[in-house]
């Protein structure tokens, strides 16, 4: 008979190693994923290439370009291109920088403007703490933000100039829209006139769509991921911060009956200009569940189509001047979500067109029946929207376009004091291990490939057009 038994240590030791199993498990997965993506990248990078070669031959013969003069053209590409590797070896670091304001601070680290020392150009850096990103377990979130910020190459979606690592930091550099985001405009404005609100929503939708035609959930579309450029037009930003973790599901207010429902109902319309004074702490609140769908809440499958549910609140919110789901405390928010067929209405006193009411009603609903669910063009079809001109929507004039003083104006942000230096109080060593729990997480968009190759290209073209002109 076998009298064996594993010791209370024996079984910590094995809970242990089967949680750093998982962990491990983690990390090589995120290693095969970027191994898979370079050489993808790789091999599509070499097709490129060598078609980009084979049009630059091309259009040299349609020139007439004799061997020297080719052979000029070709040294100069790559003299262009080893200058190009050599800025991309070099390494990137927090001292390339300028600080110049705090424009925003959340769980994890800070925003701030920063002014680029070699160029001058003034950017946005995202600051985020690893410790904090680790003891949270947001390393899934931080990575899929930088790579689809890296992936994007569109109008919609922020620009990401670098991202790059420190002993304690990760960095998203991007773009700076001085515009500021659509909380701030509501905070201002209170509530949009119907036009002003279909602009934006429009606006948001292209956005939202050129996410997912990129196989990308946003997942925590609200306000202040909602930011307006210098001209007026709106940008998505705040990929991968979802927050529906850190709601505390349990509460008695599933049990309420309809007639209590009611009655919260009404109180809540009766505190509508407390929402407004308080607009702000309501935005800022860490994990504000308001916009989120409720398939996400119910830790149930859900695709792309709770996007369009946030696009559904937030046109509610712009028009009646409040989320329809709010609540002081953010767990009975996350219930009346939850229970939306009992707690969703949208109030007589805010003098709706039946267009827009038609449309707030086909996004805030069941996910299968919800529009959307087949495609963005449903929602684009949709009655509201009978006289935008989605083709040149970014083209038109924005209902407000930013008066800016300076490339760094910061008055459509909130201000925030210093808490600690931007500059560690030492300067990092010239080569340390790579983090392994942040593999290849820089970023360079001057990393573009085969740039030299089409600007010689653009050249030639330039002139080959020229050239009859300068005959006759």
């Amino acid at each position: 008979m076998d009298n064996t038994r594993i010791s209370p240590l024996r079984k910590h030791e094995a809970k242990e190693d089967a949680a750093i199993s998982s962990i491990s498990k983690e990390k090589a997965q995120a290693a095969k994923s970027y191994i898979e993506m370079k050489y993808s990248r790789m091999k599509k990078e070499d097709l490129a290439k060598r078609e980009c070669w084979e049009e630059l031959n091309q259009k040299m013969a349609e020139l007439a370009l004799s061997q020297t003069e080719q052979q000029m053209v070709k040294h100069e590409i790559f003299h262009r291109e080893a200058e190009n590797l050599r800025n991309k070896r070099r390494r990137i670091t927090i001292f390339d920088y300028e600080p110049i304001a705090i424009i925003g601070r959340g769980a994890f680290g800070e925003v701030r403007v920063v002014r680029h020392k070699a160029t001058g150009e003034f950017l946005a850096m995202k600051k985020m703490n690893k410790g904090e990103m680790l003891k949270k377990n947001q390393i899934n979130h931080v990575r899929a933000e930088r790579n689809i910020l890296a992936l994007a190459k569109n109008d919609w979606i922020i620009d990401l100039k670098v991202s790059f690592q420190d002993e304690k930091f990760l960095y998203l550099v991007m773009e700076y829209l001085a515009g500021g985001d659509l909380m701030t405009m509501l905070i201002k404005r209170d509530i949009l006139p119907e036009n002003e609100a279909k602009f934006y929503i429009a606006e948001t939708i292209i956005a939202v769509e050129s996410v997912h035609k990129l196989n990308y959930i946003h997942r925590d579309l609200k306000p202040d991921n909602i930011l307006i450029d210098n001209l007026g037009h709106v940008k998505l930003s705040d990929f991968g911060l979802c927050k529906q973790s850190e709601i505390n599901f349990e509460s008695p207010y599933s049990n309420l009956t309809r007639f209590e429902e009611e009655a919260r109902y009404k109180q809540l319309l009766d505190k509508k200009t407390e929402f407004k004074r308080s607009r702000k702490l309501a935005y800022s609140t860490v994990g504000t569940p308001d916009y989120i769908a409720p398939e996400i809440f119910a830790r149930k499958g859900y695709d792309e189509s709770v996007d369009w549910w946030s696009v559904g609140v937030i046109l509610f919110e712009m028009v009646v001047g409040y989320p329809p789901f709010f609540a002081d405390d953010p767990s009975i928010t996350c219930q009346k979500i939850l229970h939306w067929k009992k707690t969703f209405a949208i109030p007589r006193e805010a003098n709706l067109s039946r267009e827009v009411t038609d449309l707030i009603r086909k996004l805030v609903t069941d996910a299968s029946n919800r529009l959307g669910c087949k495609g963005a063009d449903e929602i684009k079809r949709h009655p509201f929207f009978a006289d935008v001109d989605w083709e040149n929507l970014r083209k038109s004039t924005p209902p407000w376009v930013p008066k800016l003083s300076s490339e760094y104006d910061t008055t459509n942000f909130d201000k925030f004091e210093e808490i600690e230096p931007f500059y560690p109080q030492e300067k990092p060593k010239k080569r340390k291990r790579k983090d392994p729990n942040f593999p290849a997480y820089t970023f360079k968009k001057e990393d573009e490939p085969n740039l030299c190759l089409i600007n010689a290209i653009k050249e030639l073209e330039a002139i080959r057009e020229s050239a009859p002109r300068n005959l006759s």
